[in-house]
C-alpha cells in the first residue's frame, strides 16, 4: 500500500501583479475554482522552504490565477515568492472523476502490460497539446506512454501498479 500525500500540487508563482502584493500563478484548471477566500495553501521553494498563507483573493486572469495571499502586501514580497510551487490539502480538492489521476499519484508507479511484463515505474508525466504523456524508466529503458484509455487499462493507486496495452510503436 503506498503512501499518498497529503498535499496536492496544484501550480506554480509566476511572478508579482501590481504593487499591493498579488501574484499571477499557473494553476491546473481542474484546481482553479478551488482557490477561494480562507483556503490555506502551503508555498515551497526551490530548496524546500515552505510557508503556509490564507488566500485571500482569486480571480481569473487569461489562462492564470491572481491571488491575493496573507503575509504577502508588497511587491517585493509577492517576487520573493516567484517559482514557488502552490500545493493545496488533498481535503481541499474534489477527488478526480473517471480516469483521472493528481500526478504526484502516479509517480513511482510499476507499470506492467496487459500479459504481466514490468516496464518499469512512471517517473514523469509530459503535459502536451492532445494528452499527457507518461515517462516509464525500466531495465529496458525508456518507454513513452500516451495518457488514452487504449493504452492506460487499469490504475489501482494504492497497490502502486498501473496495467498499460502496448499498441503498435510504444516500443
Amino acid at each position: 500500500m503506498r503512501n499518498l500525500d497529503h498535499w496536492i500540487e496544484a501550480g506554480v508563482i509566476v511572478r508579482a501583479h501590481g504593487v499591493r502584493g498579488e501574484m499571477i500563478a499557473d494553476v491546473l484548471q481542474d484546481l482553479v475554482d478551488v482557490f477561494a477566500q480562507g483556503l490555506v495553501v502551503r508555498l515551497t521553494d526551490r530548496e524546500g522552504t515552505e510557508s503556509r498563507h490564507e488566500v485571500r483573493r482569486a480571480r481569473r486572469h487569461q489562462d492564470r490565477l491572481i491571488l491575493e495571499l496573507s503575509g504577502v502586501d508588497t511587491c517585493e514580497r509577492a517576487d520573493d515568492l516567484r517559482a514557488c510551487t502552490v500545493w493545496l490539502s488533498r481535503d481541499s480538492i474534489a477527488r478526480p472523476e473517471g480516469k483521472r489521476w493528481f500526478v504526484q499519484d502516479l509517480l513511482g508507479v510499476e507499470v506492467f502490460t496487459e500479459e504481466g511484463e514490468l516496464l518499469g515505474r512512471l517517473t514523469e508525466v509530459m503535459h502536451m497539446p492532445a494528452n499527457d504523456v507518461y515517462v516509464v524508466r525500466g531495465r529496458s529503458g525508456e518507454i513513452l506512454l500516451p495518457a488514452i484509455d487504449e493504452v492506460i487499462r487499469e490504475v489501482d493507486l494504492q497497490a502502486g501498479r498501473m496495467l498499460v496495452r502496448l499498441i503498435e510503436g510504444l516500443r
